[in-house]
């Protein structure tokens, strides 16, 4: 079962989706803006894939920012998530420069632990794991890459 709001659609297993496609609404459009805004104020305007994306030159602002899902949207959209935070408090997705965000494409790359876990320090990748992506590779996160 889902709810469908004029900006989202709210599925059972708690996952939300704004309405901001080519079919979507304008009240779609501007939450899922906003959410980009607000994840870009948590990172301290820094882009999630700071340390990994090898041409990310860090400093992000509002009006360059991407929505970057984390875990990817799965086929045609099927485990999409846009929320910021999940009920327990754990970071979800981040905002990223659009090269960034296209580099990633639909690899997992944990960055939001790092983020959490450095909360009010720089947000920098570890790094191990920025020493493994800058030559192009993605850590062993025990989890599948997305095709």
């Amino acid at each position: 079962m889902k709810q469908v709001t004029e900006a989202l659609i709210i599925y059972a297993d708690g996952r939300e989706i704004c309405r901001n496609g080519r079919f979507g609404t304008a009240a779609g459009r501007r939450e899922y803006r906003g959410r980009t805004t607000q994840m870009v104020v948590r990172q301290g305007g820094r882009c999630c894939l700071e340390g990994y994306a090898p041409m990310c030159h860090g400093r992000l602002f509002s009006e360059q920012a991407t929505f970057e899902h984390e875990d990817g949207r799965g086929m045609g959209g099927a485990k999409r998530d846009d929320r910021t935070e999940l009920p327990d408090g754990t970071w979800i997705n981040g905002a990223a420069h659009e090269e960034c965000n296209i580099w990633k494409g639909s690899r997992y790359i944990d960055y939001n632990r790092s983020f959490q876990s450095r909360r009010g320090s720089t947000g920098d990748a570890p790094d191990d794991q920025r020493n493994q992506l800058s030559a192009g590779s993605v850590p062993d996160t025990g989890q599948a890459l997305e095709g």
